[in-house]
């Protein structure tokens, strides 16, 4: 009889044993949960977005720029010709947040979901400029600014014969005769067109400024096309007007004068807050943003540097648009970089061929 009860027992232990395994478990789970809350619960005063301020200040010395989009901060090379650049801001490559808490991110994992965000945005919107193409060869336009002010630097690009883009400011003279000769050399013709900075400049006479109503600024618009007579001029891109493209309103007259004319414009980017790819969007307006600029320095071997970083940004994305300015230099690595051209890995284009692939 005494050993009736010792046998049950023993039969009960492997049972017993696993009950008590499973309440462990149990325990350890839930501990587990409530340090994981009382770790990474937010704050009561922690805001619920990290968010990264874009200086105001502008320099001439810098040579980056930033592109705010959300509450992050994209770095990108950035070479200055205007006297408009933005003060650098670097994104590390780890986010903290208020907590301490490190989230690994690189930039170039943010490049693709701010990327993916614009996409999507731009099919909410009804219109698509994209980011990147798939091309049989990778696309580099090349586009000059500042042509007709320097009669023999003008004269110098005009003379290499290739499909640039000849960007023309509006108060030069002989536009008609230069315009016509350059589009005789296979370029497509631009209006280069002065626009208000916040910085101190010495200001063209024909500088579209905020404190002007929607008539002056489409009638200076219209003395500005008639300077070109009957010769065709696909876009407009900006020179300098940091101030002038960040104001929707004033900028959305211009996107509504290229609307009605058929019209595409480039972004030349002086600011980060620019709203031309918005209104672009809004009023569906072809649309462009420049990528880099070639001619910072007026030294040969850093314009072709920049050539060559050109070409690695059109191999990634399927297309690439560099400016650049009649200088002496800027001549003489165009003219030896365009004899090589046929081997070289990108094709070169008027700049409306990519504005047309990436609009949709």
């Amino acid at each position: 009889m005494t050993d009736k009860p010792q046998n049950i027992f023993k039969a009960l232990v492997p049972y017993l044993s696993a009950a008590l395994l499973a309440l462990l478990l149990f325990l350890f789970f839930m501990a587990g949960l409530w340090v994981g809350y009382l770790k990474y619960r937010p704050a009561q005063n922690e805001p619920k977005s990290m968010v990264v301020e874009v200086p105001d200040a502008v320099t001439e010395d810098e040579t980056s720029y930033t592109d705010d989009i959300g509450d992050f901060i994209l770095h990108h090379e950035y070479f200055a010709a205007d006297p408009e650049v933005l003060e650098e801001v670097e994104l590390p490559n780890e986010i903290v947040s208020s907590e301490g808490i490190k989230a690994s991110i690189s930039p170039q994992d943010v490049k693709r979901l701010m990327s993916e965000i614009n996409r999507q945005s731009d099919f909410q919107a009804g219109k698509v400029i994209l980011d990147k193409i798939s091309v049989a060869k990778p696309m580099l336009a090349i586009v000059v600014d500042d042509m007709g002010i320097n009669h023999k630097r003008t004269e110098d690009i005009i003379s290499l014969k290739a499909p640039l883009t000849s960007s023309f400011l509006t108060y030069g003279s002989n536009l008609t005769e230069f315009a016509e000769e350059a589009k005789e050399s296979g370029h497509e013709i631009m209006i280069h067109v002065p626009m208000e900075p916040k910085v101190k400049a010495d200001l063209a006479p024909d500088t579209m400024l905020t404190s002007m109503n929607e008539e002056e600024i489409r009638t200076l618009f219209e003395q500005m096309l008639a300077k070109f007579a009957d010769i065709k001029v696909s876009g407009i891109n900006n020179h300098m007007g940091s101030k002038f493209t960040e104001d929707k309103e004033k900028l959305g007259i211009v996107m509504d004068e290229l609307k009605e004319k058929d019209m595409f414009f480039l972004d030349s980017k002086t600011t980060a807050s620019s709203k031309g790819r918005e209104l672009a969007l809004e009023d569906k307006v072809d649309y462009a943003g420049r990528d880099v600029f070639l001619d910072n320095e007026n030294d040969y071997d850093y314009i072709m540097k920049q050539l060559s970083t050109a070409e690695r940004i059109a191999q990634s994305k399927g297309f690439a648009i560099a400016i650049c300015h009649p200088k002496s230099q800027t001549y003489l690595v165009l003219r030896d970089w365009l004899a090589g051209l046929p081997q070289k890995s990108v094709e070169l284009v008027p700049l409306s061929r990519i504005v047309k692939e990436i609009n949709r």
